[in-house]
């Protein structure tokens, strides 16, 4: 709706205070100022994903989308990882720990560097391109965005958006918890414990360029779904009730996380009109991060319940989440064999074709500055599904306002 420069300018922007404001609040100790420190960070950094994934949805939708968007996690994985692995070590060798934030920023003023180079790069390309009156107002009218037509979306969309919303929530919670799991289940000190858990980032950082290879030329997305189901299943159990080597469950956990989000992203961005992508996976970043919300209040409650604070209630609610996640993603192969004639598993020669032939029939209306969901009714179903999310966004914020300040008064 804004453009890419200046939209990616402005949320920049956003994610460099947000990292300067959480480095103050850690050097002076506000919690006050933290709370908003990483409110503000979060809404950066979760919309500045978005807009690389929209981007790169719409610049390969048609080809090698998977590898694009595999090759975009595995660099996002890989700055987790170092994250991960130098947090600890860089506290031990300064002597205070607030030098990791001071670290996150000065790497936050890199990427502001790094996003005035692409808006140079796009100043330069655009200044070849010259368009006429005509070609300009319909160019304005194509980028109007119409909030009713999310009710338009089609089912398979919202069917994926639920996948996410317990899958992401599972992960993410996971990742905040693993490396006090390590500690308090398998006895290891606080450096070899955020060793340990930093191998939860590790196979994404080589998988999922390997995964958009596969994927773009033999399909079969929901397949490896399931399989990130599986491997998510098995690592809550042996991180729970077993001990064996905490880096075999966070390996497995890993391959759970290289499987899941690239096979949900890249399906997203064929089951959506290009001109929607963006919104659509505004949608999926914001169910990831309500679902994230909800579930780390829960995780805190349960293992607060828990006899000595033991993180096995915890792992037994991530397994039920994540067989119920199971049972959709089989659910959401149906579907997409049904309606869809498979679109979301078939090899890359059919689905190319059908691609091209998907998107040609949406540049008939976006040439004429039209709705690619002018001819498409309202589905009513999306009534109460969007009503449930936005339920979800209220009980996620008054969560998080109700712990912060109970957190305060602590």
């Amino acid at each position: 709706m804004f453009g890419s420069v200046w939209g990616t300018l402005a949320i920049n922007c956003m994610i460099i205070l947000g990292s300067l404001l959480t480095a103050l609040a850690a050097k002076y100790k506000s919690y006050a100022l933290m709370v908003v420190a990483r409110v503000v960070f979060g809404i950066g950094s979760g919309l500045i994903v978005t807009m690389q994934e929209s981007l790169l949805s719409k610049w390969f939708r048609t080809k090698h989308l998977s590898i694009a968007i595999g090759l975009q996690l595995s660099i996002s994985r890989l700055s987790t990882f170092l994250g991960t692995l130098v947090a600890n070590p860089v506290a031990s060798a300064t002597g205070d720990w607030v030098w990791a934030f001071w670290l996150s920023f000065i790497l936050c003023g890199f990427s502001i560097i790094m996003n005035l180079i692409y808006a140079l790069v796009v100043r330069h390309l655009r200044g070849q391109v010259t368009l006429t009156k005509e070609e300009r107002e319909a160019l304005k009218q194509k980028k109007t965005f119409k909030w009713r037509s999310i009710f338009k979306f089609p089912t398979i969309f919202w069917h994926i958006i639920l996948i996410e919303f317990i899958y992401a929530a599972v992960w993410s919670s996971f990742q905040t918890i693993s490396t006090d799991l390590v500690i308090m289940h398998f006895g290891s000190d606080k450096v070899l414990a955020g060793y340990k858990a930093s191998a939860s980032q590790v196979v994404p950082i080589v998988a999922t360029p390997i995964l958009g290879f596969v994927m773009d030329y033999y399909g079969c997305r929901v397949l490896i779904l399931l399989l990130s189901a599986i491997f998510l299943i098995l690592s809550s159990g042996l991180l729970g009730w077993s001990y064996v080597d905490a880096t075999v469950g966070m390996v497995f956990y890993s391959i759970s996380l290289a499987f899941g989000p690239i096979a949900m992203i890249t399906s997203i961005g064929m089951v959506l009109p290009s001109e929607y992508i963006g919104t659509g996976l505004g949608i999926y970043k914001s169910a990831n991060n309500v679902g994230t919300s909800i579930l780390d209040v829960v995780v805190g409650v349960v293992q607060d319940k828990t006899a000595n604070q033991s993180y096995v209630n915890v792992m037994l609610v991530f397994i039920i989440l994540a067989a119920i996640g199971f049972v959709l993603i089989i659910a959401l192969w149906a579907n997409q064999f049904k309606f869809y004639g498979n679109l979301l598993e078939v090899r890359r020669t059919i689905r190319t074709m059908r691609m091209q032939e998907i998107n040609d029939k949406e540049l008939e209306y976006t040439s004429k500055g039209m709705d690619p969901y002018t001819d498409t009714p309202t589905r009513w179903t999306s009534y109460p599904i969007v009503g449930f999310f936005v339920a979800a966004l209220l009980v996620a914020w008054v969560l998080f306002f109700v712990y912060s300040i109970h957190e305060s008064n602590a």
